[in-house]
């Protein structure tokens, strides 16, 4: 008895089964349609004349009035774009934009943001290219800075030892100066005491000769003198 129910129970449970498998293997998703036409009519109420045989959705339309009809159903008086008039149901009337729309915005606001985001990526990788040529010339003014550098201390230290040359040879020129005016000193001097010496060797010779000559007339004249006493 219990077997039977067991199996009438799994029996059940398998044929459950296959046909929820069934419904899982063939059922297709759907979708929503978020597309609405709305007539636009003459007057509040369906008994009124169409003006207008569909009003798509996410229309932009001016509101004018609201009012109710006789079963108390709420309708808006409204304008197109196109500056037709009419009235519609107010249950139709949205303060915002369909989600189509918002989703329309939104997408072409992404396509503007990808395109944005294209040209940012370009402009980087021009930037980049021009941030390597930059620094590559950076490096070059670098390199021709520190020559230069280079350069301007060896002719510093060239301008300083020409500088002390140059002192050097201003105080050897002065020493010559000095040296030669001494030497002229000295000539005028030596010539001096040359001339001098010569005059008083010529006075001393001068005297040397008067006193030989004077010398002589005294001998002379005593030799006369002895002469004549041995005469007498």
């Amino acid at each position: 008895m219990i077997k039977a129910k067991l199996s009438t129970i799994a029996s059940t449970a398998i044929c459950l089964g296959a046909i929820l498998f069934h419904h899982c293997t063939y059922a297709e998703q759907r979708y929503i349609s978020d597309e609405l036409r709305v007539p636009l009519r003459s007057g509040m109420g369906n008994e009124y004349r169409i003006v207008h045989r569909g009003l798509a959705s996410g229309s932009q339309l001016e509101l004018l009035q609201t009012d109710t009809d006789d079963s108390e159903t709420e309708w808006s008086q409204v304008r197109t774009n196109g500056g037709l008039e009419g009235w519609v149901r107010s249950q139709y009337l949205l303060a915002e934009p369909t989600a189509a729309i918002k989703l329309a915005k939104l997408e072409s606001k992404m396509a503007q943001l990808d395109g944005d985001q294209t040209q940012l990526l370009d402009t980087n990788e021009t930037l980049e290219q021009e941030n390597t040529l930059l620094q590559s010339q950076l490096a070059e003014l670098n390199t021709q800075y520190n020559n230069i550098q280079r350069e301007f201390d060896a002719l510093q230290k060239l301008s300083a030892n020409a500088v002390a040359l140059n002192e050097q040879n201003k105080k050897l020129s002065e020493s010559h100066q000095l040296l030669q005016t001494r030497a002229e000193v000295l000539k005028t001097e030596n010539h001096r005491l040359m001339t001098s010496q010569t005059y008083q060797q010529w006075i001393y010779g001068a005297g040397i000769l008067i006193a030989g000559i004077a010398l002589s007339f005294f001998l002379q004249a005593f030799g006369r003198r002895k002469r004549r006493s041995e005469w007498g």
